[in-house]
């Protein structure tokens, strides 16, 4: 146990462990998560947004209530007393209502199943070649899943290969994952629940929001 909580520690960003005086604690389901823009990773990994809900504004200087719901540009009052102006889609991501939402594919997703290592659905657009059509090619959106590497911000292909890279930081679970079957480890089945297993095992540490 003392192993996986230095392996846990070990994986939180070194701009973090900066602040020596944050208490950390393991993420479980009554973690609450600020409401506000994040224009960074870091502002997630902090539970301090950028820009909290609280700040915003729409054009006719209306407190906004619901990031889901933003449409055109948003304001924020910076120190000098001036309205500054921003589109939502040009940020890392947001918190509303407790639930954290990233960037991926044709918008933002929120993130389906917190952990060390995150899951998250959402909208690609593909394109395909196609003879007949006049510009030679035609689009359309899927569903796609990702992990989201809570050491980086990074987003990684829902793959074996992926999953492979973030478990170089378990030998356990490498070992126990490469001795499955080329077809096995493929499975999505297998790919989730090592996953499930990956996050029990290493914590996602958070800074303390208890009163």
């Amino acid at each position: 146990m003392r192993s996986l909580l230095l392996i846990s520690l070990l994986s939180i960003p070194r701009i973090l462990l900066a602040q020596m005086d944050t208490v950390w604690v393991p993420w479980t389901r009554e973690y609450t998560f600020g409401d506000g823009i994040y224009l960074s990773f870091q502002d997630l990994r902090r539970n301090a947004p950028s820009i909290p809900l609280r700040a915003i504004t729409n054009e006719l200087g209306s407190p906004v209530m619901d990031l889901d719901d933003v449409e055109g540009p948003i304001f924020r009052t910076n120190a000098n007393g001036t309205r500054e102006r921003f589109q939502l889609d040009a940020v890392w991501g947001y918190c509303q209502s407790g639930v954290v939402h990233v960037r991926a594919g044709t918008g933002f997703t929120r993130v389906g199943l917190m952990g060390s290592l995150a899951h998250v659905l959402y909208q690609d657009v593909q394109r395909i070649m196609d003879p007949y059509m006049m510009y030679g090619s035609t689009t359309y959106t899927v569903e796609t899943q990702a992990f989201l590497d809570m050491t980086d911000g990074s987003l990684l292909p829902f793959t074996a290969a992926s999953l492979t890279k973030v478990l170089q930081r378990d030998a356990f679970l490498l070992e126990e994952f490469n001795a499955l079957s080329k077809r096995d480890r493929n499975r999505p089945e297998t790919i989730f629940a090592y996953m499930r297993r990956y996050n029990e095992r290493h914590d996602l540490l958070l800074p303390d929001t208890a009163p």
